[in-house]
């Protein structure tokens, strides 16, 4: 009886160590996938070129809001 109770919580811990970790993957990509952009901007911003082409553009602080 005590191993059945055993056995159960087991294979219910496993489950859900699973899922969630396939959903924390799965959350993880998306977070990435929308931060991506934005980080890349920000290190061309600070390297004052793009960091994918290296083509060097020029970064206007004048236009201030």
């Amino acid at each position: 009886m005590i191993f059945e109770y055993f056995l159960f919580a087991l294979i219910a811990f496993l489950f859900g160590y699973f899922v969630g970790k396939r959903l924390g993957r799965q959350e993880g990509r998306e977070e990435g996938e929308a931060l991506a952009p934005l980080i890349l901007r920000e290190q061309s911003y600070i390297q004052g070129y793009c960091v994918l082409c290296k083509a060097v553009r020029s970064f206007s602080s004048e236009k201030g809001g």
